[in-house]
């Protein structure tokens, strides 16, 4: 068998590649998930929904910064006041208010330069009635779950706060 007759006879379900995101000012990886095809039937591959999901990421409007800083910060107050990390509580300082100080998390904005974004996800099978879109950020305040922001219908939802988000329950 051939290199082309095990491409094109092959079941392919997902891609990955880089792109420059103009709001994050540098390269993100996008994980693709799409239906089944081989690449003999390439027109079945991608519907429009999904393109437009793709362009919703990278059509990100800098309004949406607030809200995301936001949501960032409101994440990682849940994990500060819920997870004991260790850290030595100075006196006067509350659990809480150690484990924002050792993050380097002072205000909304803090957790977004905190956060670092780790990778996007587009999955065929979440565009069929909306199209979404999860921003997935591994912060150092739960870099073992993660944290997920909502894009539907290129417009910043909310966060979710583990990966694998079932995105359809915003539907």
């Amino acid at each position: 068998m051939t290199r082309e007759e095990i491409l094109i006879n092959s079941i392919w379900t997902s891609g990955k590649m880089n792109v420059y995101s103009k709001f994050f000012k540098q390269e993100v990886r996008l994980d693709l998930f799409t239906s089944d095809y081989n690449l003999r039937s390439t027109q079945a591959i991608l519907s429009e929904k999904f393109v437009e999901a793709v362009n919703d990421f990278l059509n990100l409007s800098s309004t949406s910064r607030s809200l995301m800083q936001g949501l960032l910060f409101k994440h990682c107050n849940e994990c500060c006041e819920n997870t004991s990390y260790g850290f030595e509580v100075l006196e006067g300082e509350t659990e809480t208010q150690t484990n924002l100080r050792e993050f380097g998390v002072s205000d909304e904005k803090s957790a977004l330069e905190q956060a670092n974004i780790d990778h996007i996800v587009i999955n065929e099978g979440d565009q069929e009635y909306n199209r979404y879109v999860k921003l997935v950020f591994y912060p150092p305040w739960e870099n073992e779950h993660g944290c997920e922001l909502i894009l539907k219908n290129g417009v910043l939802l909310d966060f979710y706060g583990e990966n694998d988000t079932y995105v359809r329950q915003f539907d």
